[in-house]
């Protein structure tokens, strides 16, 4: 296996910006060809034609990342190739292999594998196995692609000088936009991390909003039941926050709860199951029931006299 060496500042060179995306998908393609049958960077007119377009092709000729049959370009090591083939600017070293460099290295790998296999025969080694563990069945001792210098202007296709060289900007991707704060604007009580509102017990002074009265009112007439007036919902409201403070609740919001609270209750002056207790206003409260019930038990037992 064969390699194509692409520079990692070739998406912001001149020559690539120039050509734009398909053109250089074509370049990459017939590199690519290039590399696995060792052509030296000649590309087969019927294979870039097969793979691109001629406007694609016309491209990448103007932009100097190809030369045609006849092309003068300074660069000592594009060759000319014939007439209806294409040559990939700047191919060879430092960037990619030779075909001969190639063939000597699997040449190498080959006659060191052949030493190996000698070596474990010579010691019994019945199994059949050797010691490489990688299969490198193309016999390659180093299959990575040559590694070129940073300073060397680019790799195989943009680097050195050609027609359609310029000094042109790099350019540079924008950075990681920064991630979201969670911490303005989400009102009180909202906690620095993971923008949710802090738990916190009911204030003494909290109140529903109109929004609250107005869901909890219509709850109550969807359920069948009356709506509260205006001394209702203060003794509702007052109750409500004495418990919750009773019952050491914590939570972000209350309106919600106090929806909930205020679409069970119960207005008579004692509840049956299901429901929370708003005494009307004059009604008794429970221990005031009580009181006058254990008078009038005590007027019984004196024969009808208060005591």
């Amino acid at each position: 296996m064969a390699w194509l060496a692409v520079d990692d500042n070739a998406h912001s060179h001149p020559k690539m910006i120039a050509a734009g995306n398909a053109a250089i998908g074509l370049w990459l393609r017939c590199g690519a060809y290039a590399a696995q049958h060792l052509t030296d960077g000649i590309v087969p007119g019927v294979i870039a034609k097969m793979y691109g377009s001629k406007p694609q092709i016309a491209k990448l000729l103007a932009a100097g990342l190809w030369h045609e049959h006849g092309h003068t370009c300074p660069h000592p090591k594009c060759a000319q190739p014939q007439p209806g083939d294409f040559y990939i600017h700047d191919y060879l070293a430092p960037y990619n292999p030779s075909r001969a460099e190639v063939e000597q290295k699997r040449d190498r790998a080959a006659e060191k594998k052949r030493k190996q296999r000698a070596a474990q025969d010579a010691q019994g080694n019945r199994g059949g196995y050797d010691d490489d563990p990688r299969g490198n069945r193309e016999g390659f001792d180093e299959d990575s692609p040559a590694n070129p210098s940073r300073d060397s202007g680019g790799a195989a296709g943009h680097g050195g000088a050609s027609p359609g060289d310029g000094s042109g900007t790099r350019v540079r991707g924008n950075p990681s936009p920064p991630r979201p704060s969670h911490e303005g604007g989400a009102g009180r009580g909202s906690a620095a991390r993971g923008g949710r509102a802090a738990l916190s017990p009911i204030p003494a002074d909290w109140e529903p909003s109109d929004d609250d009265v107005q869901a909890a009112q219509l709850a109550r007439a969807d359920g069948g039941r009356e709506q509260l007036t205006a001394p209702q919902i203060a003794a509702l409201t007052r109750k409500f926050r004495q418990r919750m403070l009773d019952d050491q609740v914590q939570a972000a919001a209350w309106g919600g709860r106090w929806q909930q609270w205020a679409e069970n209750e119960r207005t008579e002056p004692a509840a049956g199951p299901g429901g929370n207790v708003v005494h009307l206003p004059g009604a008794m409260t429970k221990s005031q029931q009580q009181r006058a019930g254990l008078d009038r038990l005590r007027e019984r037992m004196n024969g009808g006299h208060s005591a």
